[in-house]
């Protein structure tokens, strides 16, 4: 059938006639193996090289293609599709494909830097990939670093304490507050101490039946320093999430929980690889403490959503419950 070519015939036989293929919305992280050959285009028809094209433009897509499909966006027949694999040296389509998926899924992407996980060269697609691989790294590495014994420590303080007291400066007052909204739903409220910038004065009403826990990746606050220092004096448990476990604030600690810790304190693009290391080990923390009543607090989560979905709570007032 003939070729429904998208761009103009000249150029198309002179990237033909030179062996180059269309580089339009080529993605670079193509693997090396294939990209090769369909770069190449030894021996291809024009046909092919249109072919080619469409897989370079986004190979990630092809596997999730039937053959048709795949010759429908190449504007080229079913005939053409398995000509072609067979000179990439595969026995047919599906064996192409699973070749494509193997090598897909075997690149690496390395990141160098948490701080700048990604360069003003990087496509879209590359700093996507590069901060999915440095937040699986970050979680990676701070369940790697954790000290079972201290975790455990941890989560029996929270399970006992009369009130739990939560200190988050900056960027980790978003994850105490996304910590105490976990403790909602399992009918616990901690109190925020830096809400309203009264940490001073909340922290005198800690008595020996609360504990605290502070998030501070940098652990060199002065204020939360001399907060965790007041808590020793009166003997009241702290648990500090930092990574700088060789801090002043973490000697002051009762349980110092490390998270990964290869950020900078001032010099990077943002609190990347930190937030997502501290937010993995809240979660954790918060894991603990659920299990602790796994039953119980499943129970009560069916009565709310009862009472969320058909009671006076929910969003038709309870009127499609009373129809019933």
């Amino acid at each position: 059938m003939p070729v429904k070519i998208l761009i103009p015939l000249r150029l198309f036989r002179f990237l033909f006639k030179n062996r180059v293929i269309i580089k339009q919305n080529v993605q670079e992280d193509m693997p090396m193996l294939i990209a090769e050959k369909l770069r190449a285009a030894v021996g291809y028809t024009p046909t092919d090289v249109a072919l080619a094209a469409t897989v370079l433009a986004d190979p990630r897509a092809v596997p999730g293609l039937s053959m048709q499909e795949l010759a429908d966006r190449a504007h080229c027949s079913h005939s053409a599709v398995v000509r072609l694999c067979k000179k990439l040296g595969f026995k047919g389509y599906r064996e192409f494909t699973i070749a494509l998926i193997q090598e897909l899924n075997a690149q690496t992407v390395t990141i160098d830097d948490a701080n700048f996980p990604f360069s003003a060269r990087d496509t879209l697609r590359e700093a996507t990939d590069k901060l999915a691989t440095l937040s699986i790294g970050a979680i990676t590495n701070t369940k790697e670093r954790l000290n079972m014994p201290a975790l455990v420590t941890a989560v029996q303080t929270l399970i006992h304490a009369r009130r739990i007291f939560l200190y988050g400066h900056g960027d980790s007052s978003l994850l105490v507050q996304e910590f105490a909204n976990k403790l909602n739903k399992i009918d616990i409220y901690p109190i925020l101490a830096d809400q309203l910038g009264e940490s001073g004065w909340n922290s005198t009403n800690v008595t020996l039946d609360d504990c605290v826990l502070m998030v501070s990746y940098r652990g060199r606050y002065r204020i939360y320093a001399q907060v965790l220092e007041y808590m020793q004096q009166r003997e009241v448990p702290t648990i500090l999430i930092t990574g700088r476990p060789e801090s002043d604030m973490a000697q002051l600690s009762t349980v110092c929980l490390d998270v990964s810790g290869d950020e900078y304190d001032y010099l990077k693009m943002g609190t990347i690889a930190s937030q997502v290391a501290c937010e993995y080990l809240l979660t954790v923390l918060f894991a603990g403490v659920y299990a602790h009543d796994y039953n119980g607090n499943l129970a009560a989560l069916k009565q709310r959503q009862a009472s969320l979905t058909t009671g006076l709570l929910a969003e038709d007032g309870g009127k499609h419950g009373q129809e019933g």
